[in-house]
């Protein structure tokens, strides 16, 4: 995969067909039950592959008071701003924080599991 990451273990749901409004490399989707990450920009009828674990990656976090993480601590999808975030709630977990993310950092880097909800 040439999306910014190592050779890395991975698995992916293929053959994904993009919803209205298309979809964007490296950006955070939520299907039935499993969150991942499409592996490029794709125009809406089209088939993308949409990843949902990966051992390490850097993806989209939300940002603002409040919204840091720490190491090692739990990540989630939310929805709402179709990033990840620390907080719980009524989010989706979705793995763990590989390294500290401040509060107004827009990234994180995690060990992504998609597949944890399910």
């Amino acid at each position: 995969m040439s999306v910014g990451m190592r050779s890395q273990h991975y698995q992916a749901l293929d053959n994904y067909t993009v919803p209205s409004g298309g979809c964007t490399k490296m950006g955070l989707t939520k299907i039935g039950d499993t969150v991942g990450f499409f592996y490029e920009t794709k125009d809406a009828g089209e088939i993308v592959t949409v990843v949902s674990q990966m051992d390490q990656v850097e993806l989209a976090k939300k940002a603002g008071s409040g919204e840091g993480i720490s190491q090692g601590a739990k990540v989630y999808y939310e929805a709402a701003s179709a990033s990840l975030t620390g907080t719980a709630g009524s989010n989706t977990l979705c793995g763990r924080c590989l390294k500290t993310a401040g509060a107004d950092d827009t990234t994180v880097l995690v060990a992504f599991n998609g597949l944890c909800a399910a």
